[in-house]
């Protein structure tokens, strides 16, 4: 259930381009929330496109972003599960959207060339996503996705250092 959404600057994407992109971040996508590509989990897997006026929609430093670079600015901002993936497997994602996104706008993508395109990954908290009106966690998404089996060694660890630390400082789960 990986959701992408990209913001960029009008006219800085053709339609073709726009194609392009998701066809190419899909399976990135994926691979980062389940370990792995596949027709289920893109059945379920979003890439929203927000085009943005940078005359009167993006600001930088305050101001219209009239001194764009090449290319113009890029966020693209990712929704995983809490606990669907290590810190490994994010930076791998960063990589891969830089190295495909720079490719598909023509431009050089290296870091510090471009600090104007982000990439961000919002995990949504375990009890927090919801679908077909039942809560999801990351143990439903990885199965609803056809996810990987090896990954649930890493999540239910991740939970149950989740659950230590409630027990631990006595945070409540309900009210009284």
């Amino acid at each position: 259930m990986p959701i992408l959404r990209i913001t960029y600057h009008r006219g800085s994407l053709t339609d073709a381009q726009k194609v392009q992109l998701a066809e190419e971040l899909t399976p990135v996508l994926l691979v980062g929330e389940i370990g792995r590509d596949n027709p289920e989990g893109r059945a379920l897997t979003y890439i929203l496109f927000h085009e943005m006026d940078p005359r009167s929609e993006w600001f930088v430093d305050g101001k219209p972003d009239l001194n764009a670079p090449k290319g113009g600015r890029f966020m693209l901002e990712v929704q995983y599960v809490e606990g669907a993936s290590t810190q490994a497997e994010k930076s791998e994602v960063h990589s891969k959207f830089n190295d495909i996104l720079a490719r598909i706008i023509n431009v050089d993508g290296t870091f510090p060339n471009r600090l104007t395109d982000w990439t961000i990954i919002d995990e949504v908290r375990e009890g927090a996503w919801g679908a077909g009106g039942v809560t999801v966690g990351v143990r439903a998404a990885n199965e609803a996705l056809g996810g990987s089996p090896d990954r649930s060694e890493y999540f239910e660890r991740f939970l149950a250092a989740n659950q230590s630390v409630i027990e631990t400082h006595g945070y409540p789960t309900q009210r009284s």
